[in-house]
């Protein structure tokens, strides 16, 4: 049996998410919200692991302003439980921030054996929750993680690297940072669904944490957000192929795209 921990993020739908006409600046408060889509790959693959070879799934989840509807989406998948801090100051939390309160937070959990978590978030894409509590803890980690197989001496795992996979292995516990294409995200049932309604949602208070205010003040800053405006050139080409491809090349030098 294995006990894992999941960590979950809570972002905008990206895909939604539209620039003010006039300031370029993303309309955050206009998109819906959802579970990021890296975490959800997350969430499935631990709930492959506990199908095969028993245990408990746990999921985590901090952040500025959790929705609890969210959280019934990832137990209605399958996780057990789930452990939640929401607190407005957690709204600038850089990823040093998010990687201590979730700590502190798993501490809480108890005994686990694997934190599996996306390998990026859907909106800000960093790299770095994973690398950053296999760090606090002092625990083996492994990224872009495509395929994980449990052995009784560690856990087996194919990396996507450049130029091919690279298969590492590495002691329990450990961090595992997956990517999109480790699996696909299952669907819940109605019957799950229902089954989720009566599973526990613990909600921690940031202040039950312990972390201090050097803990929880971000080491960076994020100044401005803004749509590239980009404006075509509307440049029509005519003629043969050959010379089509003369002229393409000579704008392309023209403007800088390529070197003679």
């Amino acid at each position: 049996m294995v006990d894992i921990i999941v960590c979950l993020k809570q972002t905008v739908d990206v895909n939604q998410v539209r620039p003010h006409p006039e300031t370029l600046e993303p309309q955050l408060g206009q998109a819906p919200r959802k579970i990021s889509d890296f975490d959800l790959n997350a969430l499935e693959e631990a709930l492959r692991i506990k199908e095969k070879h028993g245990g408990r799934v746990v999921a985590v989840c901090v952040g500025h302003d959790i929705q609890q509807l969210l959280i019934r989406e990832a137990l209605a998948m399958g996780a057990d439980e789930a452990y939640v801090v929401s607190d407005p100051r957690l709204e600038k939390a850089d990823g040093l921030v998010t990687a201590e309160v979730l700590a502190a937070l798993i501490r809480k959990v108890g005994r686990w054996d694997l934190i599996l978590c996306g390998e990026a978030s859907l909106d800000e894409s960093a790299y770095q929750t994973g690398p950053r509590l296999a760090e606090i803890f002092n625990i083996p980690h492994i990224t872009y993680a495509v395929r994980v197989e449990l052995e009784d001496s560690g856990v087996k795992v194919w990396k996507a690297m450049e130029g091919g996979i690279h298969v590492v292995k590495a002691s329990l516990p450990a961090v595992l940072a997956v990517g999109l294409e480790i699996n696909t995200p299952r669907l819940p049932s109605l019957l799950m669904i229902r089954a989720a309604s009566k599973k526990p949602i613990h909600e921690v208070k940031l202040s039950e944490l312990g972390l201090s205010e050097e803990q929880l003040t971000p080491a960076v800053e994020t100044l401005q957000v803004k749509a590239l405006k980009v404006e075509r050139r509307r440049i029509t080409l005519e003629g043969e192929p050959e010379e089509l491809a003369q002229k393409l090349a000579e704008i392309l030098v023209q403007e800088g795209l390529v070197k003679k």
